[in-house]
């Protein structure tokens, strides 16, 4: 899933969050269901990061092996 399709799945979700923290009393309920749902979608950017990091670094790592057997 592209960055761009991430974003526009998580929009009706982030506007929602956005509501209830801001429209809803200091410390509620509501809000703390915000900040609950902020950290899990914090951490699921977290993992698509990594997964395409690590993704990244293992292709530049097998290019890095290519040309030293090249050279060799």
């Amino acid at each position: 899933m592209t960055i761009d399709a991430r974003c526009k799945e998580q929009l009706a979700l982030a506007e929602q969050m956005y509501k209830q923290f801001k429209y809803t009393e200091a410390g509620s309920a509501e809000q703390l269901r915000s900040l609950g749902t902020l950290t899990f979608l914090i951490s699921m950017w977290a993992d698509f990061f990594l997964r395409t990091e690590a993704k990244r670094m293992d292709a530049a790592l097998s290019l890095t092996s290519v040309t030293e057997h090249d050279d060799a």
